[in-house]
């Protein structure tokens, strides 16, 4: 007994704390960033209508739409026109320092309570997509991804560690991340096993008649006037999502496993109009890439150039 409750600590010790080179931070730091950038740089010309007092939702209206333990900035600010401009351009200036990793953690920790309080001054804004963008803010805290591709890698306190020190990491900031992610998947399959259309394969053909949502970009109309290929497509979706909570978690699988979630969501990215959430969700497999591989790869490309 005691064998096998030793083992079970010796796994669980590699699982989270083990030593590894977690480059693939930095790579996910600099695409988390620019999807942020863009997300609320697509705000400016109607941040007033949104989030101003004069606007479609004043502050005390905003919070009888949202649960009254929710917490936002601006419950303490001024209601001013010019206060929000202000907390607005700070949002966007942490988000560009995350992207160029300047003190990293810090600009994580500002981007994840900015967007969390303009978040809770319009709720009926925001959906899913939004929702997923502040848990991972709020992982990138814990994540080392400043030590990676970053302006952090300048300064001297940065530069006097080894090299051993600066690039490997216990791995349980990043198990939480790939935790989360996981979820992600696991609750979507749950919830759309729950449906009857999605098991009847109908789902694929009701969402490819809503115009606002479907239709982005040509397909060809046999995927579109053939119900047995709409159902296929539906099945095909729903495996690949049941697949990939799995493959990702095993070292023989994970590679075919990204490669399958990039196809997916390239695919729906094509057909849908949901905004960002497809390129975000790539972004978080590159969290599922082993960093060593990563530095290997970089290590070739480097070989490989003319000197």
């Amino acid at each position: 007994m005691s064998l096998s409750i030793d083992g079970a600590r010796q796994a669980w010790n590699r699982f989270f704390f083990a030593p590894t080179n977690l480059s693939q931070c930095g790579i996910f730091r600099i695409a988390y960033a620019s999807l942020l950038l863009i997300n609320i740089l697509v705000w400016w010309p109607d941040l007033e209508r949104w989030f101003g007092e004069h606007g479609v939702l004043g502050y005390e209206a905003s919070r009888t739409v949202i649960d009254p333990d929710t917490w936002t900035l601006f419950a303490w600010l001024p209601k001013t026109d010019g206060v929000l401009w202000g907390c607005y351009l700070l949002l966007i200036g942490h988000t560009f320092l995350l992207l160029v990793g300047l003190f990293t953690r810090f600009q994580a920790a500002c981007v994840f309570v900015w967007f969390t309080s303009f978040q809770h001054r319009n709720l009926l804004l925001f959906d899913g997509e939004d929702y997923l963008f502040r848990i991972l803010a709020f992982l990138l805290i814990f994540l080392p991804a400043g030590n990676y591709w970053s302006l952090d890698r300048l300064r001297p306190s940065m530069r006097r560690l080894s090299v051993r020190r600066l690039c490997w990491h216990p791995v349980w900031p990043l198990r939480l991340a790939q935790i989360q992610i996981t979820l992600v998947y696991v609750s979507t399959v749950w919830e759309k096993l729950r449906g009857a259309d999605w098991l009847d394969g109908l789902a694929a053909y009701y969402v490819s008649r809503l115009d606002d949502v479907f239709g982005r970009f040509p397909v060809p109309s046999i995927f579109l006037e053939s119900l047995f290929v709409m159902k296929l497509l539906t099945w095909a979706v729903l495996a690949v999502e049941c697949v990939l909570p799995i493959g990702l978690w095993f070292k023989e699988t994970r590679r075919w496993a990204i490669c399958l979630g990039v196809a997916l969501h390239l695919a729906l990215e094509y057909t849908m109009n949901l905004f960002l959430f497809h390129w975000l969700m790539i972004t978080c497999l590159i969290l599922f890439i082993e960093g060593t591989l990563i530095r290997q790869g970089l290590a070739a490309i480097k070989a490989r150039r003319p000197h």
